[in-house]
């Protein structure tokens, strides 16, 4: 299996990588998107503050495959009522 490299970035915290032997790239995408949705539940007030909330996902060989992102758009609206 190959192994594949998870770096997770919230822009507040110090997140080590990980690691996994994986079967395929569609295991990897489907543990990325487990990653990122763990990181959002641990660190919800990250997104609103514009910090760049991120899932990078590398080889063995540390060759960038892919990226996940999650952002959140405030409207002027929204900030005028307080979001």
């Amino acid at each position: 299996m190959p192994l594949y490299r998870f770096e997770i970035h919230d822009g507040v915290n110090d997140i080590a990588p990980t690691a996994k032997d994986l079967p395929d790239l569609d295991a990897a995408r489907a543990q990325a998107m487990s990653l990122l949705a763990d990181l959002l539940r641990w660190s919800p007030g990250s997104i609103w503050v514009g910090n760049d909330v991120r899932v990078e996902v590398m080889s063995a060989e540390r060759l960038l495959l892919f990226q996940l992102f999650a952002f959140a758009s405030v409207s002027a609206a929204g900030r005028q009522a307080g979001a």
